[in-house]
């Protein structure tokens, strides 16, 4: 007989969350607009927390929901998009090659990774 590994569901959906985090930036970004960070950099305060919430929002709900537990990292916070924004800032003046999608991501992945 063969032992059979129980695999907790949340473990399933929170590996499935984090792998998309990957692909999100090339996928989701053109729900959103997919500006650059030479654009993003030229983006006033209020543009930018305008794509970040829209952008990170409904990510944030989704891994969430998925995972049941616990606040939504994001979302529960008043000033989320706030220190999204400065991440993503920080993020594109470090990597001007790729987009603030990518920042995003690598932000959402930091609240929602152990």
């Amino acid at each position: 007989m063969y032992a059979v590994t129980q695999i907790r569901p949340w473990t399933i959906r929170a590996s499935v969350i984090l792998l998309a985090c990957a692909f999100i930036p090339a996928h989701a970004a053109s729900l959103f607009g997919d500006p650059s960070c030479e654009d993003w950099a030229r983006m006033d305060a209020r543009k930018k927390t305008q794509w970040t919430n829209a952008f990170l929002a409904p990510l944030s709900l989704t891994y969430q929901g998925l995972k049941r537990t616990g606040p939504d990292q994001y979302n529960d916070d008043a000033n989320g998009a706030e220190r999204a924004v400065l991440s993503i800032d920080g993020f594109c003046r470090t990597h001007p090659e790729q987009g603030p999608a990518d920042g995003a991501a690598a932000y959402l992945k930091s609240l929602v990774s152990p």
